[in-house]
């Protein structure tokens, strides 16, 4: 099966910025996420093609854009769901000299004819239905249901923007396993361009620098991280990254987390100085907020890792003795207990140059008396009640931060929250985050 490209709309483009400047409003932008939805949700990008009724020239481009696809699928008619597409329907029939059908999701009352098709569906034909946007997929389902009712051979569903919001599984639900969608875009690529071109900004910087919460998305593929990170974004929370890294891939990764809010390659390198200091190149090429390496590593390792930031806002943070540590883990691996074993660590991470270190809230009060320059990001924070897991050393985020934490590294009690992580997150920043 042939793909169209995505990312039509990528690199700061005459196509995206006819549709930002056109006097139809087809796109609207509401950085506080008041724009509402059909769903009944709300959301910071709205993609409105019936608008493209008050700009000739979207018309047109419209009419192109989804010509492309027609074209290399090769079919023979079409059907338009109104009144999304139904604008540049006619002018795209008549620029690829094509039939078209219009599916409505019920039968039109008090007419002669009360069909839910105008138009024809003719058995065994190509055909593929156009659609502004799939969100859940919920709203395609009548209309691909007539279509396989009539016999036609169904192509992909074809849209504009694909918002990513779970049509897979809902097509499943309904039967419809194999029904693909074809999109030019998705809300992600949209949102990507608005805010590396400047139109619409990430987060305000003072949001940022008030929230010192580390989000660890491990163990997600990123369809689930995608929508949460979207509503997280201005929060200003930063992201960390392991797992996710590793699979997707940190070349188009990192670009694509930067655009929902810092981000944190908790990378834990742990390698020969020339390994380590090739790989910090590859990220300083498209400079996370930080990147961490095992201050167990040596100095040199970790002079290596500081050197290969130079010029860039990277933070390097050296890791001491991980918070899945006891103190019997710690004497079995170092023959020290924790808090030795951190001060000595930290101490080779404080020569070598590096910003910060990764430790328990139980050396915070220590690190923050005698290493006053490096941040302390700690992880194992849990609120009061919430179960710690396979964290040895854990503290209360107003614990850690009253100490002198910095940052907090906070996963699975936020990915387990029983109103979702969003509104954790939330409640954390509201109740819970009150640096002295």
């Amino acid at each position: 099966m042939l793909e169209i490209p995505t990312g039509l709309l990528r690199g700061k483009n005459a196509k995206l910025s006819a549709l930002l400047q056109s006097d139809g409003d087809v796109i609207k932008v509401d950085n506080t996420r008041s724009l509402p939805l059909k769903s009944g949700g709300k959301t910071d990008i709205y993609i409105n093609l019936r608008n493209a009724r008050n700009d000739p020239a979207v018309l047109k481009l419209l009419t192109r854009l989804y010509g492309i696809p027609l074209t290399r699928l090769g079919v023979q008619r079409f059907g338009e769901v109104p009144d999304a597409v139904s604008c540049f329907a006619g002018p795209l029939s008549m620029l690829l000299n094509m039939p078209y059908a219009t599916l409505r999701d019920q039968p039109k009352e008090g007419r002669v004819s009360k069909a839910s098709v105008i138009g024809r569906l003719v058995k065994d034909e190509p055909f593929v239905i156009l659609d502004d946007v799939v969100t859940d997929g919920a709203s395609k389902i009548a209309p691909v249901r007539t279509c396989l009712d009539a016999g036609v051979d169904l192509g992909p569903l074809v849209v504009l923007v694909d918002r990513q919001q779970g049509w897979k599984s809902k097509f499943v639900e309904a039967g419809l396993a194999n029904q693909e969608v074809w999109a030019g875009m998705t809300l992600h690529d949209v949102r990507r361009e608005l805010i590396t071109s400047g139109v619409m900004p990430r987060c305000k910087l003072e949001v940022e620098a008030a929230n010192p919460i580390i989000v660890a998305l491990d163990g997600k593929p990123w369809e689930e991280i995608l929508p949460i990170v979207d509503q997280l974004r201005t929060t200003g929370c930063i992201l960390k990254v392991n797992d996710l890294l590793f699979w997707e891939g940190y070349r188009d990764l990192i670009p694509d987390l930067h655009v929902y809010g810092r981000v944190m390659v908790d990378l834990k390198g742990h390698d020969i100085p020339n390994t380590i200091a090739n790989v910090c190149k590859r990220f300083a090429g498209n400079p996370p907020w930080a990147v961490t390496v095992h201050a167990s590593g040596s100095e040199v390792m970790l002079k290596a890792a500081v050197k290969a930031f130079e010029g860039t806002p990277t933070k390097v943070l050296a890791i001491t003795v991980l918070t899945s540590m006891d103190a019997a883990n710690c004497e079995e691996v170092y023959g020290r207990q924790p808090i030795e074993q951190v001060r000595k660590l930290t101490a080779i991470a404080s020569r070598a140059g590096v910003h910060g270190v990764v430790c328990s809230f139980e050396e915070v009060p220590m690190l923050k008396s005698e290493f006053p320059k490096l941040e302390l990001v700690v992880p194992g924070a849990r609120s009061p009640g919430v179960d710690a897991g396979d964290q040895k050393r854990t503290g209360t985020p107003q614990e850690i931060l009253a100490a002198g934490g910095d940052y907090l590294v906070m996963g699975r009690q936020i990915f387990g929250a029983k109103d979702g992580p969003v509104a954790e997150v939330q409640r954390l920043l509201k109740e819970e985050i009150k640096k002295p």
